[in-house]
């Protein structure tokens, strides 16, 4: 009897005690690792949905500098020119548009580079929009030094804005897209 009570209780089962608790503290903290990447997953999926959301309002409103754009070009180019003040550098009008879409294009960059900390879920919407923001940036840059030659410059930003709404309805189709994705 002596010899069962000491092999039982006093070598072997402490250790199959010993590990059996070890085996649950394992399961446990994998089932705790696989939970918290499983909703992590989602909450960087929602951070990116959220992400496109901004980038599209934001492309709403570039769209609209950009018929806002078109209708002043129209103004100072057509028939009643005369009544409009002429598209330089001194159009308080032109200047605020272009402005404003200096300011658009800045935050959608800035939204670009929070997608890229969000990690692997947005990139396939940064690869896909990037391109066409950096259009946009140099379609904006462009705007503002055709202002520089008064005489050219109806015709310039004609162009210019043309290609700003061919970007811009590229990029809204792209997020919109991304957004239906996540």
């Amino acid at each position: 009897q002596n010899l069962f009570s000491t092999y039982f209780f006093g070598g072997f089962m402490p250790r199959i005690k010993n590990f059996s608790f070890s085996l649950t503290l394992f399961l446990i903290s994998l089932i705790l690792c696989f939970g918290t990447m499983a909703n992590a997953q989602s909450i960087n999926n929602q951070n990116c949905k959220s992400i496109a959301k901004k980038m599209m309002n934001n492309d709403i409103k570039i769209q609209k500098i950009h018929k806002q754009m078109k209708h002043v070009i129209d103004a100072a180019t057509g028939k009643e020119a005369q009544n409009y003040p002429p598209i330089d550098r001194f159009n308080r009008h032109v200047n605020i548009l272009i402005h404003n879409l200096g300011f658009r294009v800045g935050s959608m960059k800035e939204l670009i580079e929070d997608a890229k900390q969000q990690g692997n879920s947005c990139q396939e919407m940064v690869k896909n929009i990037s391109g066409k923001i950096n259009a946009m940036q140099e379609i904006f840059v462009n705007m503002g030094l055709s202002l520089k030659d008064p005489n050219t410059s109806g015709s310039k930003l004609s162009e210019l804005n043309k290609s700003l709404k061919q970007q811009s309805n590229g990029a809204n189709s792209d997020l919109q897209s991304a957004v239906k994705s996540f």
